[in-house]
């Protein structure tokens, strides 16, 4: 059973839920400090990640794959066009903004493609460990229930990608486990923090031109390029 999957999953539910009907009892300028100080956390979790790499070169090369990958599929376009769908439904046709935007897909990467959750779930997949996935629940749930209380019941509903990811994570990983060596899963996991940190530097608007949802096929390049560079290099 992926224990912590499900711990994660349900601890952000519960957050997102909650931040929702406590919403409108925060005042704006809480809820900006709060967005902000969510943003340097990213940023906070994506140095710390990035300091897992095993070999910078793949782990840096395998960013750049990443990027221009997603800015060919314009990855970040379409995944937009469909949370503005969804957003349209829940919020019953109510227009939203481009910062509205700019914050989902923020939201979007740390819950779904984060570094430490896909690295948690590819672990317990691998090793039994739901361990990670626990920790990462306690901050998940506070992380929910501030932006639920800021953008509203678009975050509930990312509980489903979520979900879906991290499962095809911990079957995949229960198929592979053979063939992942612990320097790709070193690299993938500094590629997350790429792309964590990324998340944190437009969230907290310091650099809100970053197309993060672009990057995130960086994450399946890591696995080939760690294993070519180790094979390669050493």
């Amino acid at each position: 059973m992926p224990i912590g999957i499900i711990t994660d999953v349900c601890a952000t539910f519960v957050g997102s839920v909650l931040g929702i009907l406590i919403g409108k009892k925060l005042p704006d300028y809480l809820k900006t400090a709060l967005n902000n100080i969510l943003g340097m956390a990213a940023i906070t979790m994506g140095v710390v990640l990035i300091m897992r790499q095993h070999a910078l070169s793949a782990v840096v090369l395998s960013a750049i794959l990443g990027c221009i990958t997603g800015e060919v599929l314009k990855l970040e376009t379409v995944i937009n066009k469909g949370v503005s769908k969804v957003t349209a439904k829940l919020m019953k046709g109510q227009q939203t903004d481009e910062n509205y935007l700019i914050q989902v897909s923020a939201v979007v990467v740390l819950f779904c493609f984060g570094g430490t959750g896909w690295y948690g779930a590819l672990n317990e997949g691998i090793t039994g460990d739901s361990g990670i996935l626990i920790t990462k629940s306690i901050l998940d749930l506070v992380t929910a229930t501030i932006f639920g209380s800021i953008l509203g019941k678009i975050v509930p509903a990312l509980c489903v990608p979520q979900a879906l990811v991290y499962a095809i994570l911990f079957l995949v990983s229960g198929l592979v486990k053979t063939l992942i060596t612990p320097e790709m899963i070193s690299d993938f996991s500094a590629v997350g923090g790429i792309i964590t940190l990324c998340a944190g530097l437009r969230l907290s608007g310091i650099k809100k031109d970053i197309k993060v949802l672009n990057l995130l096929p960086g994450l399946i390049i890591a696995f080939f390029i760690s294993a070519l560079w180790t094979a390669v290099i050493g």
